[in-house]
């Protein structure tokens, strides 16, 4: 086939997109998809940071043991927490509820496992010179810790982001209403029912994509600063 005659059969053009948003709910999921990852990006890297900031720089007990214990949970695979994951959600009331999908996605051991990584390369001299001038633990995680590493903070947050984005297995069986979907959850129902239509396939997975391109599009900057910072580092 000529350019012409592609064209002319694969029949491009933008009725597709509105026949998409007409016909599925993709608008409501791509919102609910938004709302979840930027709770569950904003609450991990809360946490993460405190943890990293906590076994970088305070001194405790048993540290390099609760270090591992955290560290082995990238062992687990999503797969075999299902059950008792699901049991606990049931119990708690959360089933078809978007905080059964951010709830879980703040026990990913691997941001705090890369910004303590980042944190360590914070020099001590900064470190005491605040405690000298009377600055609190929470004062030198906020005002010495955070700034240094901000561009690892960003890094890690967009990994969460995409996390949250793509996640489909806990999603799809922790939300049983259309209107709770997230878009990896509902998208794949929608195009089940369109396997003959690639035009509208191709358009709702543009539609999909165009959230995670923009914040990498807007924040690339960042990434490629903390790349090159722990390449350095290292």
């Amino acid at each position: 086939y000529t350019l012409a005659d592609w064209l002319r059969v694969s029949d491009l053009h933008f009725g597709h997109y509105r026949k998409v948003i007409k016909d599925s709910q993709i608008l409501r999921w791509t919102w609910n998809s938004a709302v979840i990852g930027v709770l569950t990006t904003v609450l991990s890297l809360l946490f993460s940071s405190l943890a990293a900031f906590a076994f970088s720089k305070l001194p405790f007990r048993s540290k390099g043991f609760f270090y591992i214990l955290i560290v082995s949970g990238l062992l687990i695979p999503t797969e075999a927490i299902l059950i008792p994951l699901y049991e606990t959600t049931l119990h708690l009331k959360l089933i078809d509820n978007i905080w059964a999908i951010i709830l879980p996605g703040l026990t990913n051991p691997l941001g705090i496992l890369l910004l303590k990584q980042f944190m360590d390369g914070v020099p001590k001299d900064y470190i005491e010179a605040a405690q000298m001038d009377g600055c609190r633990n929470l004062g030198l995680w906020a005002r010495i810790c955070l700034p240094l590493t901000r561009s690892a903070i960003i890094s890690v947050g967009i990994f969460y982001f995409i996390i949250s984005w793509n996640n489909f297995l806990w999603p799809y069986l922790s939300i049983t209403s259309q209107e709770n979907m997230i878009l990896s959850a509902g998208l794949p129902t929608f195009l089940s029912n369109n396997t003959m239509s690639l035009n509208l396939i191709m358009a709702a997975s543009s539609i999909a994509a165009i959230p995670t391109i923009l914040v990498f599009a807007i924040l690339q900057r960042h990434i490629v600063q903390g790349v090159a910072m722990s390449g350095i580092k290292g």
